[in-house]
């Protein structure tokens, strides 16, 4: 089909290359979600998407704008979101998993820590106690006191004490060791966070987002348990439900042994919608720049003489065929035919007898947009005889 000419056919390299693009974009998206700085990287392939149109229609006024714009939005981004992008590259450091891994809660702090939080939450008293787990979110907070003490109930109770000068705060627990209080963590920007929370939930929540930290919040007004974690809410009517949660999320890692299944499952059906968008994204960015992109290719073509004197003929000449090395877009080339390059000789102002000629680009006629790189052999031998007229 004559539509199929004009589409790029894709190599096993092309394949990787969008299978990996496909899988940054999906991790992007991942670490990105639910934040702030997701709504700006939807505007800025949205963005992209204008720019490769106006590029593609040859609007240069429009392709200048967008050059000159993309300058000034990389110094914004680097400037606005300059936590998120440093949340991402800690993620991303091959030394995050040289590190020692996170020690497990010991002794009786997860029995310990939900018992307090429900008498906090039974004399209606507001709380917020992060657990930090393999992120460090040491960047993301801000005021607060350091403390570095065993995390005893008593301690937390008085520090959420209303008379207490720290009770608006968070507390920072890190393995076993009550490290900050008083803190003020990052709001988040959700819009779907129930109006029913807080300032409290919203902090949380905004820790959640950018972090692997546990955050336990008690709602003075509703005498309500809540976990966030990983931007998700939980309510918990029981100290107990809640320990043995702890302990899931707070014990040591689980090392299990991957099967095939697991990974052909955890990578093909998993968030496959998602996957599958990013995937369709990936594939249009490759047709778009793919059908652009500049290639090279040899072709081998014949040599038509043309203006022959009527009283000449060729009688003899070094070679019928060139080789071309042409180059353009990848769709011009792939729909080039034979019928659709010629190279001509013209013979006209010649006489008989041995001629050297010299080819060149000029002797070889394409379609538009394709050019002729190199033509071998670049000179070639022409006998000239005149006719035998018979009587």
């Amino acid at each position: 089909m004559p539509l199929l000419n004009f589409i790029p056919t894709p190599t096993w390299m092309d394949l990787v290359d969008i299978l990996f693009l496909t899988l940054v974009a999906y991790q992007l998206y991942q670490w990105f979600r639910e934040t702030r700085a997701l709504r700006v990287l939807i505007g800025l392939v949205v963005l992209g998407g204008i720019y490769s149109v106006a590029k593609l229609w040859g609007l240069f006024l429009t392709t200048w704008v967008f050059q000159i714009l993309w300058q000034v939005l990389l110094i914004l981004l680097l400037i606005l979101f300059q936590s998120e992008i440093r949340q991402v590259l800690e993620k991303v450091s091959p030394l995050r998993y040289l590190r020692s891994r996170r020690r497990a809660y010991g002794g009786t702090f997860t029995a310990d820590l939900p018992r307090v939080i429900f008498e906090l939450a039974a004399e209606k008293t507001g709380a917020l106690v992060v657990l930090t787990r393999d992120d460090n979110p040491s960047q993301l907070i801000h005021a607060g006191q350091k403390v570095m003490a065993i995390p005893d109930p008593l301690l937390i109770k008085s520090i959420f004490n209303h008379h207490a000068p720290a009770h608006d705060g968070a507390v920072i627990i890190s393995q076993d060791r009550l490290t900050h209080m008083g803190c003020i963590l990052p709001l988040s920007e959700s819009r779907d966070l129930p109006e029913q929370y807080g300032t409290r939930h919203r902090a949380a929540l905004g820790l959640s987002e950018v972090t692997d930290a546990i955050c336990l919040v008690v709602s003075e007004e509703r005498s309500e348990v809540a976990s966030i974690v990983g931007g998700k809410i939980a309510l918990w009517n029981q100290p107990e439900a809640l320990q043995e949660q702890l302990k899931e999320w707070l014990g040591g890692p689980e090392i299990q042994v991957p099967t095939i299944q697991h990974f052909l499952e955890d990578f093909f059906i998993k968030n496959w919608k998602t996957k599958l968008a990013a995937f369709a994204l990936i594939s249009i960015c490759w047709l778009v720049l793919a059908s652009h992109q500049e290639v090279e290719v040899f072709f081998n073509a014949s040599i038509r003489y043309t203006n022959l004197p009527m009283e000449l003929l060729v009688s003899k000449d070094s070679t019928r065929k060139v080789d071309l090395k042409l180059s353009g877009r990848q769709r011009q080339i792939k729909s080039i035919g034979r019928q659709d390059v010629r190279v001509n000789v013209d013979l006209g102002n010649l006489t008989q007898g041995r001629h050297h000629i010299s080819l060149s680009g000029k002797n070889v006629y394409l379609p538009s947009g394709i050019h002729v790189d190199r033509i071998t052999p670049q000179k070639i031998e022409v006998i000239l005889t005149r006719v035998q007229k018979t009587e």
